[in-house]
């Protein structure tokens, strides 16, 4: 496989402050609750990390503060997509000169790419910007309502943008997912991205994954990898079924908000989401302790809220 990246990556939250202010000292905080999960790499500035709702300011910001931290040892993924394409050049222009790993975009939602061609034509320029750096695709359309065949754009784009890697497959249509493993021998990576369908990303080959709630229950999917490694499908399947409980119980109160809400009780406050998103109450906060403080998949101890 052609990717740098590889096994669990967190989609980092943008940390805010209660001003509603980019908070960049919070990603120190971030990163010291992944190494305790033994995670050394993210993706950074992407659905989780409400890139729609930063400026291109901001978003530079993040990803300069992300390829810094811990002394730059992080491998550090940086989304560069957007519906401006002369923005998302010059994003994925500043991901090179400020040290990512890689970099990603995602389809333009307003005016919207209606062929193949068309999504080609909108990448090239950005991957170019980004040099040698591996670039992946975003396919993420149950936010941008592009649903074109992956599969086909990773052949019609590779010999244009010379360093396609694959894709960041936010995306459960499996039988897609799998032709895309499978062309030109396994030739692309893929680093999937429905922290709920992990373990059916393990059983097709996929080699790593791109996870919100990777942030904050990483344990969780350490153990489903590890049963899926040892051929103990029962566990890995019930570990799994944990994870749904996990993403739908969130989902139920906004799951934006109601992650950015748990990640704070793990003693990491990354303040409130954007609008239009909408944080959880504090009797919301409340419900959202009481169902998951009993469940076994979290680095910390939840701190009920106040």
């Amino acid at each position: 496989m052609p990717g740098p990246l590889s096994g669990l990556i967190p989609a980092p939250y943008t940390p805010f402050g209660p001003d509603g202010r980019l908070a960049p000292e919070v990603i120190d905080l971030q990163a010291s609750l992944l190494k305790e999960s033994d995670i050394r790499a993210v993706f950074v500035g992407g659905t989780t990390g409400e890139w729609s709702s930063l400026s291109t300011a901001e978003r530079m910001a993040l990803a300069e503060r992300w390829c810094k931290t811990d002394g730059g040892l992080f491998q550090v993924a940086v989304h560069v997509g957007g519906n401006n394409q002369a923005e998302c050049v010059e994003l994925a222009r500043h991901a090179r000169e400020v040290g990512a790993t890689a970099v990603a975009a995602l389809a333009p939602s307003y005016f919207k790419p209606a062929t193949i061609g068309d999504l080609v034509e909108f990448c090239v320029p950005i991957a170019a910007a980004a040099g040698t750096l591996p670039f992946y695709f975003y396919d993420i359309p149950g936010m941008t309502n592009v649903r074109l065949p992956m599969s086909e754009f990773l052949k019609a784009a590779k010999p244009r943008i010379p360093n396609l890697v694959g894709l960041k497959f936010s995306n459960t249509d499996l039988v897609e997912m799998s032709e895309c493993l499978q062309l030109d021998g396994g030739a692309f990576d893929l680093l999937f991205g429905a922290d709920e369908c992990y373990l059916a990303g393990l059983a097709m080959g996929v080699r790593g994954a791109v996870g919100s709630s990777f942030n904050f229950a990483a344990p969780l999917y350490r153990r489903i990898e590890s049963a899926f490694a040892r051929g103990d499908y029962e566990t890995a399947r019930r570990e799994q079924a944990q994870s749904i409980t996990l993403i739908k119980t969130l989902a139920g109160f906004g799951y934006l908000g109601a992650s950015k809400a748990v990640i704070g009780m793990l003693g990491v406050e990354c303040g409130p989401v954007r609008s239009p998103l909408r944080h959880p109450s504090r009797e919301e906060r409340l419900e959202i302790w009481e169902r998951l403080s009993r469940l076994d998949v979290f680095p910390r101890p939840l701190k009920k809220p106040e």
